[in-house]
């Protein structure tokens, strides 16, 4: 029997990392993320658009399609004990034959030195090999020393910088590849 193709999907309760759940965004979090979307260092680090209110809530619609066609399944990081919106994580850019997924996540500054990052970064690369895939990549800006760290707590290898990697904006920089693989 062949083996089925990996696609982007989160159960409908979310996945639980620890004392976060990572669930689709809904229009009552586009507040609290707004502030990931119009900093424009976070959106730096974190490779974000420049998505004002209105832009952020209509892009919900977009997501099942998106994340059919394996491109984009942003996940909205809820912390479980007062359910407020602390973050995000998502898998993006799904290669199915090679089994490749990559990560990126951001944390809100308020919620920043807890380990959030880590966990965040940790399970959506577990979720992901729950769905088939072989390989999780997360790629950095070089000098975002805080994301490295992040990845290697999370447990992923340092391999290397990437060069003039494209940017929301249009814009070409270079980045460190980091990897995990299923078992590590």
């Amino acid at each position: 029997m062949a083996e089925q193709a990996p696609r982007l999907s989160v159960p409908p309760e979310g996945i639980r990392a620890g004392a976060l759940t990572l669930r689709l965004p809904v229009v009552d979090d586009v507040d609290a993320l707004l502030p990931a979307f119009s900093d424009p260092e976070l959106r730096e680090a974190g490779n974000l658009p420049a998505f004002g209110r209105d832009e952020l809530a209509a892009s919900l619609g977009e997501l099942p399609a998106l994340a059919k066609a394996g491109r984009l399944l942003p996940l909205a990081a809820i912390e479980a004990t007062s359910g407020d919106v602390i973050g995000a994580g998502i898998l993006h850019h799904l290669d199915v034959e090679r089994k490749i997924v990559e990560i990126g996540y951001f944390v809100l500054p308020a919620a920043r030195g807890r380990g959030i990052a880590t966990s965040i970064a940790r399970a959506l690369a577990e979720h992901a090999f729950s769905l088939g895939v072989d390989r999780v990549a997360a790629y950095v800006n070089v000098g975002n020393s805080a994301s490295e760290r992040v990845l290697e707590r999370a447990g992923f290898t340092r391999e290397g910088v990437v060069r003039s990697m494209p940017k929301p904006d249009g814009r070409r920089i270079d980045k460190t590849l980091f990897s995990l693989l299923p078992g590590e």
